[in-house]
């Protein structure tokens, strides 16, 4: 019985982004976008710093270490495919702070098994990806033919 209540209170104790369950955190890009955040200066070098080591359009299933097909941020068409996953998993924001990924441990290179410690965005990193994904799902694209 004593089980069951302390289960039961460390489960109430997770509210929303704070480690219970993945949560939208809410952001919203300011009108006008100040296009400070963009993919070239932090989308891409955010990605592959913590993110392609298993999630690349390039790894097999595999060499994924988990990461689900077509969870691919090595494009930032990969990337606005899922962003709401990405902010849900990642992002800081005013209704959530999601840590969920990077996970705990990571490979040492693209598609090895994980045997390193996975670096971690920092609050301001978590806080910059929720924005610059809010801001970027937005923004107009040229349409090629």
């Amino acid at each position: 019985m004593k089980i069951l209540i302390s289960t039961l209170l460390s489960l109430a104790a997770c509210g929303p982004g704070d480690g219970g369950e993945p949560t939208p955190t809410e952001t919203v890009c300011p009108s006008p976008d100040p296009n400070t955040l963009t993919y070239e200066n932090f989308g891409r070098p955010f990605m592959e710093k913590y993110c392609t080591q298993c999630h690349a359009s390039t790894l097999p299933r595999s060499m994924r270490n988990g990461a689900p097909l077509f969870h691919d941020f090595d494009s930032l068409l990969g990337v606005l495919q899922v962003a709401n996953h990405i902010d849900e998993q990642a992002g800081h924001g005013p209704n959530a702070e999601n840590s969920f990924m990077p996970p705990a441990r990571c490979p040492a290179e693209p598609g090895e098994a994980p045997t390193t410690d996975c670096m971690k965005p920092s609050a301001e990193e978590r806080r910059n990806l929720a924005l610059w994904l809010a801001c970027e799902v937005d923004r107009p694209r040229a349409v090629r033919r």
